[in-house]
């Protein structure tokens, strides 16, 4: 069929991309006030019980990778990405049960005042809570929990798909630029961010403009710098997303049809907003 074509050629040509020292470059976040290539990206709020399909999903593939010898589709798992599918296998389960926790709250079956440990001495935190993320099909996805406090906004926790580890990079660099944008635009400064494991450490947060605070403690969240400015973030065509999710089967199962039945789901919502709202992204 046309379509499964279509869809070799785009992995093909992303395959390709791996290899070049241009793609290394691009993969990592870019300098300040660069414009971020969101249209390959449905840069969208998540609800809850949208996010748990997908986070199970991304769980499964990373324990399924560990035991095939961290090989997948683009053999990215090894040296430095070894450890990054090794602290995603570790981190997706509790993300999950934080979303499904945050989706039974959000129905009324759970109330955040009573629940138990090791949930309830988050209770407040997660009151807070929203999932903000970047989706693609087959370009690497990522999902952020993110706090939003009086003073300040919390980035709490990252995960991305582990089928993707290097086009994941991008699909993060993306949100935490959306995320910071966001904070600014809404006259939030002070933007925190608890980091995970990458493979270029702390270098890939301080190109996306996040570093240590001066005299911190270790383990302390980074602060987007003061003297940054947020990378624009371009708003994504609703057309445009559906378009890159058109080439995908309608039955696909696993992350990939996980992604693009969320980008299909958030192009058709998009698509509405845009009638009602000035802001693509609203």
């Amino acid at each position: 069929p046309l379509h499964t074509h279509m869809l070799a050629a785009f992995t093909f040509a992303a395959a390709l991309l791996h290899t070049s020292g241009t793609a290394r470059v691009a993969r990592c976040c870019p300098p300040a006030a660069a414009v971020l290539p969101a249209t390959e990206y449905m840069l969208r709020q998540l609800q809850p019980a949208q996010s748990i399909g997908l986070l199970a999903a991304w769980e499964k593939a990373s324990r399924d990778l560990r035991a095939a010898g961290f090989r997948g589709p683009q053999d990215e798992a090894i040296g430095e990405r070894a450890l990054k599918l090794k602290q995603l296998a570790e981190t997706l389960p509790r993300v999950k049960s934080t979303a499904m926790i945050l989706g039974l709250c959000e129905k009324g079956s759970l109330s955040f005042e009573t629940l138990e440990e090791p949930h309830k001495s988050q209770a407040e935190t997660l009151s807070r809570t929203s999932l903000r993320a970047a989706i693609s099909a087959g370009r690497g996805s990522a999902i952020a929990f993110v706090s939003q406090w009086e003073d300040h906004v919390s980035i709490d926790a990252v995960v991305v798909n582990p089928q993707y580890l290097e086009l994941g990079e991008a699909a993060e660099a993306v949100l935490l630029a959306d995320i910071a944008q966001r904070a600014r635009a809404a006259g939030v400064a002070d933007v925190r961010l608890h980091p995970a494991y990458q493979a270029d450490g702390a270098a890939f947060y301080e190109r996306c403009g996040f570093v240590a605070a001066a005299g911190g403690a270790e383990g302390a969240p980074l602060r987007f710098a003061s003297g940054s400015e947020a990378p624009e973030v371009a708003a994504a065509e609703p057309a445009a997303a559906a378009e890159a999710v058109a080439a995908e089967p309608a039955a696909a199962t696993g992350p990939a049809g996980a992604e693009a039945g969320a980008a299909r789901e958030g192009a058709a919502e998009k698509q509405g907003s845009t009638d009602s709202t000035s802001d693509p992204r609203a």
